[in-house]
């Protein structure tokens, strides 16, 4: 199955609950991850993001519809995930991944590439040559870019090629993610993504 058709139908689907991604690396995990971000946000669906194994709760009636997504390279993590009655969504190494494989529904991170050009091409039918390339090679930045390109498409400029030792954009992406999987105050989240809003802000209009 497409890899993004895979994603968005895990996240409305009912029957399934378990989705094991091998991420790759940081840059191309980011954008599974935000894909599942938009689709989870969009159907109202509560995402939390964990790094170990938390036993269940007793379900709440009343508690909406949720999606754990967990990071880790521990085989044994992984077990236990796929045994809960959550609903899991498993980011992991190429390793986990192949021993899971015939296991569990799976995204494979090593097809992104493709996985960005349909997303883009195909859902929402962009065939700017520039964008797509630019996309395909920072992964991490492609729904920003989606976003700059949907406001002013006529104009838009990709942004500056930055090594990724020194990309800004990309390390206040890591403190986010470090500050919701260890379930940070919404003030903490709150002014990080303040950062990001006034850092790409300041970016684009030096253009």
């Amino acid at each position: 199955m497409n890899n993004i058709k895979c994603i968005v139908d895990f996240v409305s689907s009912k029957s399934d609950t378990k989705l094991l991604i091998n991420q790759v690396s940081d840059t191309i995990g980011f954008f599974y991850v935000n894909l599942i971000e938009t689709e989870a946000k969009s159907k109202s669906i509560k995402l939390n993001y964990e790094e170990d194994f938390v036993k269940e709760t007793v379900n709440d009636l009343f508690v909406k519809e949720e999606i754990y997504l967990y990071f880790t390279t521990s085989k044994k993590i992984i077990e236990k995930c796929l045994y809960t009655n959550k609903k899991c969504v498993i980011f992991t190494d190429y390793k986990n991944f192949k021993v899971f494989i015939n296991k569990v529904l799976t995204v494979n991170g090593y097809n992104y590439q493709k996985d960005i050009k349909y997303f883009l091409k195909d859902i929402h039918l962009i065939k700017d040559s520039e964008i797509i390339d630019y996309c395909t090679s920072s992964p991490h930045l492609t729904f920003s870019e989606l976003s700059k390109y949907l406001i002013n498409s006529s104009n838009y400029i990709k942004e500056k090629k930055i090594k990724e030792k020194n990309n800004f954009i990309l390390e206040i992406r890591k403190s986010l993610f470090d500050l919701k999987k260890s379930n940070k105050s919404p003030q903490e989240i709150y002014n990080i993504l303040k950062l990001e809003v006034r850092y790409k802000k300041f970016n684009f209009l030096i253009y």
